[in-house]
């Protein structure tokens, strides 16, 4: 067998080991792909199970976890910071979470500090700072409740026991504080603590 022969033979060797080792990653992969697929299809269907929408009547619908009609509301909402929607609810958003809880709204200009106001009126519940995570942060009770998150704050403006009576009330700035790649609010509501579409309060439309 001439030297020719040879390296023909380990090159062929090589490429079957190749293909045996994608194979073999392959099947050990399939079990945590369909764990992501199932968890963002189960989130989408909590969240339509607890909250929804009749965009004709503008009513919502908010269930009990055991699937019983809580109660029927026809709320006033707002977009809490204007921009551009970089990831939506129960998207694959890796390697930060599994399923996505809440809408990210970045800035048009990458720029930090514009004003974020409650997506509805409520009592801040939370005005604080976490290491890692939501960063700097504002947690509103909304009533019936409806709970909703303002994280990645540059700075909060509120306290926790304010009174927010308006949505044009300014409760922080838009920051990159915790754990975020840019400028941008993550914008999460939850209904009985587990998280909800937001656009069952705010509609299929987009920050204006």
């Amino acid at each position: 067998m001439n030297a020719y022969t040879k390296a023909l033979l380990v090159w062929d060797f090589k490429k079957e080991l190749y293909v045996v080792g994608l194979t073999i990653l392959g099947v050990l992969l399939l079990p945590i792909i369909a764990v992501i697929i199932l968890t963002n299809t189960g989130i989408s269907f909590i969240s339509d199970s607890l909250a929804k929408l009749n965009e004709t009547t503008h009513v919502i619908t908010l269930f009990y976890p055991n699937g019983k009609v809580f109660k029927e509301l026809t709320l006033t909402t707002k977009w809490p910071v204007d921009g551009v929607i970089t990831c939506e609810f129960a998207t694959i958003n890796l390697p930060y979470t599994i399923f996505h809880t809440g809408i990210d709204i970045a800035n048009r200009e990458g720029k930090i500090g514009d004003p974020v106001t409650a997506f509805m009126p409520g009592k801040v519940i939370y005005a604080g700072e976490e290491k890692g995570g939501l960063g700097k942060h504002v947690v509103i009770d909304n009533g019936n409740f409806i709970t909703s998150f303002y994280g990645h704050l540059s700075q909060v403006l509120v306290f926790k026991g304010q009174e927010i009576t308006s949505t044009d009330q300014v409760i922080g700035l838009e920051g990159e504080s915790g754990t975020a790649t840019g400028p941008h609010l993550h914008f999460q509501t939850d209904v009985f603590g587990i998280p909800v579409n937001p656009r069952v309060f705010l509609g299929s439309g987009n920050p204006q």
